[in-house]
């Protein structure tokens, strides 16, 4: 069966099986007839209530199964879904709701009335988890006791599938739109490529504004498999989430290297084996080598994918990891383009570099692209450069090896600085601090600086002390001396974004305060 909408695998699921378990979450279980009907029934009250084709509406509430039977409702109903942080404060999502003007809310009630608290004019109208619903919502109870009366939405490939809001340099949201053609052609690759099948059990470990969780939601979907939502606090403790995974059979997990970094370091796998996973796939931000070493010493039986790409294109290349990498080696390579898609590296002066070594600013063409950011048409023209194309701000370069030719991921454009007239990449400078044994967790910072351009400091996390004088001794063994950092501070833990990724804008604010104090002190 051809498909174009990255909701239909839900119909044929239905229709192949039924009483099979599609989503659990928290104890609680539906299987893809239910899911499908469930689905249907929130379409249709979504239409009732005006909304239409191309419309936007925005889910609100934790990760449950009528979370799920909500995004795929409002895709069914022609509307795009808009994921909103159930944890971001109420401000915040009101400013997205604002920003994509929101026609509907499904969401939590007191989420709901957070919303209505801020003041702001979003969405006065939809659907509410729990006993009573604000005056223009309906319960969720008294939509699924309604008939069945899924709308005909007359949506193309073409059209919004969602909205991702992510963190902007103007600190202001900014919403990448993802069409349905993009969405699918990222699912419809990794089914083929992960020979994804019907006895595969997903978990859902990454929130729902976070694109990780589109391959949880929809590949399942496609596979006929069971997405298995990993419960909220399950995932800060990593023994308890080693023992999860055993418990549920999971065979399929993505997710960002922080949470696996995690699991090795603390899930006591040696005790807890997850030998269940025959597919582990990780994503959004570079994989320590000593942890992933240590991952694959522990779960050998699967295999081992390192996924690449910004919101703007999911994931546009990959890379099987075959052999553990030693402690000193460089990350291992982002790897080669999906399928239907074309990857250019380009120098400074915009030229296409084909030559393994050199450096460029990696830019990614084919239907895995977004549409462009909602609402932002001179962000837009600047990274989206012609249809189809995109401009990601990572500088990479292509990387000859024995299994073929691959690309290596040098670092961002922004965390590229300059100090003292030399350019530093502040992912090696992290890369050297790992090189220590207790160092958990490393990340570089750059403060600006009006004569030397940037001031470069560090921070690493560890459950003892850690003596600076011998992280700075290990950097001066590793490093050239303009790459040192003058001051490295240890934390217990580093910060992390609502994502799971390291806080650089906190960090960044912490290492200005630090710079300050050092410049001051006499």
């Amino acid at each position: 069966m051809t498909r174009y909408l990255i909701h239909e695998a839900l119909a044929d699921a239905a229709q192949r099986w039924p009483d099979k378990t599609a989503a659990r979450a928290e104890g609680r279980s539906l299987t893809y007839g239910a899911l499908d009907l469930a689905a249907d029934r929130v379409a249709g009250a979504l239409a009732a209530m005006g909304v239409a084709g191309g419309d936007r509406v925005g889910v609100y509430m934790d990760k449950t199964v009528e979370a799920v039977a909500a995004i795929y409702g409002i895709l069914r109903s022609g509307a795009a879904y808009v994921p909103l942080d159930p944890d971001a404060p109420p401000a915040r999502c009101a400013l997205i709701g604002q920003d994509c003007a929101l026609a509907a809310l499904v969401a939590d009630e007191p989420r709901v009335r957070a919303l209505q608290e801020t003041g702001g004019a979003v969405a006065a109208r939809g659907i509410v988890c729990g006993a009573e619903a604000p005056s223009g919502f309906e319960t969720w109870a008294a939509v699924q006791a309604g008939a069945q009366t899924s709308p005909a939405a007359g949506t193309i490939d073409l059209d919004l599938a969602y909205i991702l809001y992510t963190s902007g340099s103007t600190g202001r949201p900014k919403g990448v739109m993802i069409s349905h053609r993009s969405a699918l052609t990222f699912v419809d690759w990794a089914c083929g490529e992960f020979s994804l099948q019907p006895d595969d059990t997903f978990s859902s470990h990454a929130p729902f504004h976070f694109d990780l969780s589109t391959f949880d939601l929809f590949a399942a979907a496609s596979a006929g498999g069971t997405v298995t939502v990993v419960p909220r606090m399950t995932t800060l403790f990593p023994v308890r989430l080693a023992q999860w995974i055993a418990s549920e059979a999971i065979t399929v997990w993505y997710s960002v290297p922080s949470a696996l970094s995690m699991l090795v370091r603390y899930g006591a796998l040696d005790e807890h084996p997850i030998d269940s996973i025959r597919l582990l796939l990780f994503a959004g931000e570079v994989f320590p080598n000593k942890y992933l070493a240590e991952l694959m010493r522990l779960a050998p039986k699967a295999r081992y994918f390192n996924l690449y790409g910004p919101t703007e294109t999911n994931v546009c290349t990959f890379h099987e990891v075959l052999d553990a990498p030693a402690p000193g080696d460089a990350p291992v390579p982002i790897g080669r383009p999906c399928a239907n898609t074309r990857c250019l590296v380009e120098d400074e002066q915009g030229n296409v570099v084909t030559a393994a070594g050199v450096e460029g600013e990696l830019i990614v063409q084919g239907s895995i692209v977004a549409r462009g950011y909602w609402g932002d048409q001179e962000k837009t023209v600047e990274r989206f450069t012609a249809p189809g194309t995109y401009r990601t701000g990572d500088v990479v370069r292509w990387s000859d090896q024995s299994h073929g030719r691959v690309l290596r991921f040098v670092g961002r454009r922004d965390h590229m600085v300059k100090s003292r007239g030399y350019r530093i990449e502040l992912g090696e400078i992290e890369a050297a601090l790992y090189a220590h044994a207790e160092v958990e967790e490393a990340a570089a910072v750059a403060v600006p600086d009006e004569l030397l351009g940037s001031r470069i400091l560090a921070f690493c996390a560890a459950p003892g002390a850690l003596d600076e004088a011998q992280l700075h001794q290990l950097c001066q063994d590793r490093l050239p001396r303009y790459m040192v950092p003058e001051r490295i501070a240890t934390l217990r833990r580093l910060p992390r974004t609502p994502n799971g990724k390291v806080d650089r804008t906190h960090l960044l604010q912490e290492a200005t305060r630090l710079a300050v104090s050092s410049t001051r002190s006499p």
